[in-house]
């Protein structure tokens, strides 16, 4: 055990091999233990006789606890546990382990509250530009499995958010935004992120290509757009932060409040008809959007003030922190 830990450290420098090992973690582990976790919670949820059942007829799962049992599911098996793996097998030599999950000031987190707030407009307008988005007639075949997709997904949610209980509101909180902000930026950010940062030797390709990652990952494509520049600021956060406490943080906002506004709305998310039209939303955008860009050059500057420290004194590994 010790010889093949010495040997992942003695390869740790090489970003293809961690790009492959890193793959390895999340697909043998992740459906190795989510396979367990499934067939597990199929007994539990339903008994020996309903598992078997079910398991042979493969028929459709509308049970909100299994469905909220599935997705802690997903989130430990194939996010969490493999990115914790991952980065610690990878940790840099002479910095503590999980130096991704540094804590940071109250002054960065003040400044991300209010920048998770201003994100609120922008994904509102891209995703109804999004939305408003059509295939060829060539490809009205794959619009439409993207469409089935995406009702898909929304009958999912309606189903685990029908409840109209306060206890289940905290439940769903902490499924859809708890725990996909912790797992999700430790696989994305805290590993796919910082393996491609050191494949291109540059801090800005990794944060564009691992959002769209990001993105694809929902399968829900016709929100693409607004995940996609959720996925960059998540990224330059971390990128010019250094931990990952800030885009969790960010992350679990923009779905918290998701929650809420379905739940104190009744699960209504219908638009309404009088909404303007989306050339006479850009002007309500001015405000929010300079914001966000003055907090994240907040960070940028912050990161530029840091690095030139970490160089007066030696102590910058570029390899470590590339395009900051």
């Amino acid at each position: 055990m010790g010889d093949l830990h010495s040997r992942l450290l003695r390869n740790e420098q090489r970003p293809l091999y961690r790009l492959l090992f890193s793959f390895l973690i999340v697909t043998g582990a992740g459906v190795s233990l989510f396979t367990i976790m499934f067939l597990a919670g199929r007994f539990i949820f339903y008994g020996s006789q309903g598992f078997l059942t079910n398991l042979s007829s493969g028929s459709e799962i509308t049970d909100a606890s299994f469905m909220k049992y599935i997705l802690v599911s997903e989130q430990i098996s194939f996010f969490i546990i493999p990115a914790l793996i991952i980065m610690n097998i990878f940790s840099p030599q002479g910095k503590p382990r999980f130096s991704e999950l540094g804590r940071p000031s109250t002054n960065d987190i003040v400044l991300v509250i209010v920048l998770a707030i201003c994100i609120f407009p922008v994904t509102s307008f891209t995703g109804e530009l999004n939305s408003q988005m059509h295939f060829p007639q060539w490809l009205s075949g794959v619009e439409k499995w993207m469409t089935d997709k995406e009702e898909s997904a929304d009958k999912i949610i309606d189903v685990i958010t029908s409840s109209g209980k306060l206890t289940s509101l905290f439940t769903n909180i902490l499924i859809i935004a708890v725990l996909p902000a912790f797992g999700e930026e430790l696989i994305f950010r805290g590993v796919l992120q910082k393996v491609l940062s050191g494949f291109f030797k540059s801090g800005h390709p990794a944060v564009w290509i691992t959002s769209f990652f990001f993105s694809a990952m929902h399968m829900q494509f016709f929100g693409f757009l607004p995940r996609f520049i959720l996925g960059l600021i998540f990224g330059y956060l971390f990128l010019w932060s250094g931990t990952l406490w800030l885009p969790m943080l960010a992350h679990f906002i923009n779905n918290a409040v998701s929650i809420g506004w379905d739940y104190f709305h009744n699960g209504d998310n219908t638009v309404d008809s009088a909404d303007p039209a989306l050339l006479k939303q850009i002007p309500g955008m001015i405000i929010p959007v300079l914001i966000m860009s003055l907090i994240l050059c907040y960070f940028y500057m912050k990161n530029r003030r840091e690095l030139q420290v970490e160089k007066d004194r030696g102590e910058v590994n570029e390899s470590e922190r590339p395009g900051s």
